[in-house]
């Protein structure tokens, strides 16, 4: 893990509901399957139009097209995703994901997310309006002149990587960093993953006390807490700290 990666904080927008809460109640964050992902031109949803892309420009025997196929379905099926935004004041990710202001936005130590020796991998987002088959093509012509170098299931792990690694253009408000790992579910963490909540312009009293109690353990004592202002020039949040 880099030097970057070890100072790097990345955002989890939430609402202060039941599910929203969860993550502080339950101290995890869940790695969802690429099936259940929001946006219909992603990941496994699109997976059969990209493999289209790049059949249409790559020649391959029938056989071995079949065999990549059978990986890439069956690994693609069983990895975990969790997003999260290098950005904590997009107005645009506190309407969508943080039920319009009312919610909160949790800070996370990625390197405490992903720990020494994790399989955890972490890729910043790709946005193009292309769907990545020349990544994927690159990949196959490297399989096919080293083969020796590489196996199958390493291609398919490059491949899906590139597929997960890539949406389109209009979503790149959202400067999504995704951890990925081989099984999807829950991930626990420790308090020490968290250095930051921040209140979004409408988070009720109530909420805030809600969410307050949650950490008010002296394992939380580190974490800053902060509260969303209009900036007072521009359309622009800014974020005060709360003592």
């Amino acid at each position: 893990m880099n030097s970057m990666a070890n100072n790097r904080v990345l955002f989890k927008y939430r609402n202060c509901k039941d599910d929203g809460l969860r993550v502080l109640r339950e101290r995890e964050l869940w790695f969802a399957t690429a099936n259940t992902f929001n946006d219909p031109f992603e990941a496994e949803t699109s997976f059969p139009d990209v493999l289209a892309a790049v059949w249409a420009r790559k020649e391959l025997p029938l056989n071995l097209k079949l065999k990549f196929q059978k990986a890439l379905k069956e690994s693609i099926s069983t990895y975990g995703v969790c997003a999260l935004s290098r950005a904590r004041k997009n107005q645009l990710m506190w309407s969508h994901y943080a039920d319009e202001h009312r919610g909160f936005c949790i800070g996370f130590k990625e390197k405490e997310l992903r720990g020494e020796g994790s399989r955890i991998h972490a890729i910043n987002i790709k946005y193009q309006s292309n769907y990545p088959y020349q990544g994927i093509i690159d990949r196959l012509e490297f399989f096919e002149s080293h083969p020796s170098e590489n196996s199958l299931q390493k291609i398919a792990g490059d491949i899906i990587h590139s597929i997960l690694g890539t949406k389109y253009s209009g979503w790149k408000y959202e400067r999504e960093r995704r951890l990925i790992k081989l099984e999807s579910g829950a991930l626990k963490f420790e308090p020490k993953a968290i250095n930051s909540i921040a209140f979004g312009l409408r988070t009720s009293e109530e909420s805030k006390e809600e969410i307050r109690s949650l950490l008010s353990g002296k394992e939380w004592s580190h974490v800053k807490w902060y509260k969303a202002e209009k900036s007072t020039a521009k359309y622009s949040l800014d974020f005060s700290l709360l003592s």
